[in-house]
């Protein structure tokens, strides 16, 4: 504000434009405020900045600190009044150095100071008409005269005045550029090149399947007719619901066919939006994208390249490049990295393991990093040290075609899920499908990524809340959490408190606890792959579920076995349950 100066006489004129004067060196909201009020209390217009002082009662500080940042338009101002118009008050030349200015002007005009072509006013005006005779002055000879007389040394200042009077109030500002498109992405996103650089393992939620219509019809093939079912088939959305043929070029007509399916769209967690083709969605051919995700699913990806002028990313989610066993998408390490130790602790980690694997059974070959043949209590030994969320892929007691995945769902439990396998070459080797409960995997990469680490996520997102505490649902533990639920009360009538505990007993769900009167009530949240399932409802985080849970945990818990009551103790529930005058230990 005080580079470019403000104009006080267009604050006047046009009040929207006041607020700038506030941030005049000097001033400030309440003195800029009284400033305009004594103008429009008098003839609402400032001549000259002497004004500031006779009629505006400014003091002298205040004078001296904001005089050079108040700009007047003297063209302007001489229009409308008869009064004397200093041509100095519109530059930022101070009025402590008028008298500086107008010797600059005299010399540069060379006018004699004993005749009368020696005014300082007329000189400066003929200066600022030709400035550039401004430029023969010997600005340095004149500063060395100033300090001789004791104003200090005035160098700089003298050089400013010469620049101001050669072009008033100039906008030193830089012209505006347009930001380019990455730049704009950048600024909307707040992202860094490093949160979307590419290579980068990102989680997103499938919002639905790209369609790509034909440019003409000579891309529209012949529909097919299948000999199973007899139902026509469209060459371009491959769908297969027509029963005469005459309905598939019906449907083509009249604009219905959505086109071919070319991929899917993802939103990230910070908003971006991605997408990923059918060829990289999975290892295998994809006919269409509907057969391996859903709308609403979480799904694990990689960044493979950043779309600027769509404000997109291209991502990928087959199975070779999260795996990424090339290192193509490893981060660079930089120069001083000890590459020798790390190959030694490569060598000297897969010594240990195969040295473990030989003292104990050799039930499977299968070749992957998470792989280990272990009984379930060396698998949550080997677990113990290790982050949360971490997995361990192992034989299972099952038979042949099992396999048991272990994950941490926190220190000291422990998640063990069944896997099944099917269309094997052998016993021994992993078989090319596999499935947990009704969902189907194409190999243990996809498990990890689609199965396990979404549901360590979810976890991690309740053992990191404040109300939880690290504790198990046994007998005693419970008397714990109720003590624990008490105290709060005491401390906070007013409100209901809360907490969760991890359950030993049922790894993979979590005891929430809470008491709304003077009893408390357990009730089991489950991690699972797509969410929060909380009396059967999947939730998509833990704000959704406390916010949903504090709106409706009055409401019948589902499955639970009604009790009859008598009116007395119906109206005592009545007056027990209503709770809109407690308030929930929520910060």
């Amino acid at each position: 504000v005080n580079e470019v100066g403000v104009d006080v006489n267009r604050c006047l004129e046009h009040p929207h434009t006041s607020s700038a004067l506030q941030f005049v060196c000097g001033l400030g909201p309440r003195k800029a405020a009284y400033l305009l009020k004594i103008l429009r209390q008098s003839d609402n217009l400032l001549e000259n900045r002497t004004k500031l002082v006779t009629v505006c009662q400014m003091g002298p500080k205040v004078f001296m600190n904001c005089a050079g940042f108040i700009k007047i338009d003297t063209s302007r101002v001489a229009e409308k009044t008869d009064a004397y118009v200093e041509v100095l008050d519109g530059t930022r030349v101070h009025p402590e150095t008028y008298e500086w200015a107008r010797k600059m002007a005299v010399d540069a005009l060379e006018y004699d100071d004993t005749t009368e072509d020696a005014n300082p006013t007329s000189a400066l005006e003929e200066i600022l008409e030709s400035p550039e005779k401004l430029r023969d002055l010997d600005l340095d000879a004149f500063a060395e005269e100033l300090k001789r007389q004791g104003f200090g040394d005035k160098n700089i200042t003298l050089y400013d005045i010469r620049a101001e009077l050669t072009n008033r109030y100039k906008d030193m500002r830089s012209s505006y550029e347009s930001p380019d498109n990455t730049t704009l992405f950048r600024m909307l996103t707040k992202e860094t090149d490093y949160g979307l650089k590419q290579g980068k393992l990102v989680i997103g939620r499938v919002t639905g399947i790209v369609y790509k219509k034909p440019k003409n019809d000579d891309e529209v093939m012949e529909p097919k007719r299948d000999a199973k079912t007899g139902m026509w088939q469209c060459s371009v959305c491959s769908s297969n619901t027509f029963a005469e043929l005459s309905d598939v070029w019906q449907h083509f007509d009249q604009n219905q066919c959505p086109g071919a399916a070319i991929g899917v769209r993802v939103k990230l967690e910070n908003g971006v939006s991605g997408f990923i083709p059918n060829r990289n969605l999975s290892d295998k051919p994809v006919e269409h994208p509907a057969n391996r995700v859903q709308v609403g699913m979480p799904i694990y990806c990689r960044i493979m390249s950043f779309d600027a002028n769509r404000f997109s990313v291209n991502l990928s989610c087959t199975s070779s490049i999260l795996r990424d066993a090339s290192g193509q998408f490893k981060p660079a390490l930089d120069d001083y990295f000890d590459r020798d130790a790390e190959r030694l602790d490569a060598k000297k980690e897969k010594n240990c393991v195969e040295k473990k694997q030989k003292q104990q059974y050799v039930k499977r070959v299968i070749a992957h990093p998470c792989f280990q043949n272990c009984s379930y209590k060396e698998a949550e030994s080997f677990l113990e040290s290790r982050d949360q969320g971490e997995v361990v892929i192992r034989p299972s007691s099952k038979g042949e075609n099992h396999l048991t995945v272990t994950w941490k769902v926190t220190d000291g439990i422990y998640q063990h899920i069944d896997v099944i396998e099917s269309h094997k070459d052998n016993a021994f080797s992993l078989g090319r499908t596999l499935q947990i409960g009704e969902e189907t995997f194409e190999d243990l990469d996809e498990i990890i990524a689609r199965h396990i680490e979404p549901m360590a996520s979810y976890a991690r997102e309740i053992i990191n809340y404040k109300y939880y505490h690290a504790l198990d649902d046994s007998f005693k533990r419970r008397e714990e959490v109720e003590r624990i639920l008490f105290d709060e009360k005491r401390k906070n009538p007013s409100r209901i408190s809360y907490t969760f505990t991890a359950s030993r007993e049922l790894p993979g769900k979590f005891m929430l606890s809470y008491l709304p009167r003077n009893k408390t009530r357990h009730e089991f949240v489950t991690v699972v792959p797509n969410g929060l399932r909380f009396r059967l409802i999947v939730h998509r985080n833990l704000n959704s579920l406390l916010t949903w849970f504090k709106q409706h945990f009055r409401d019948p818990i589902p499955g639970a076995t009604p009790v009859t009551a008598t009116p007395m103790d119906q109206a005592s529930s009545a007056r027990l349950y209503d709770v809109r005058e407690l308030k929930w230990n929520w910060h």
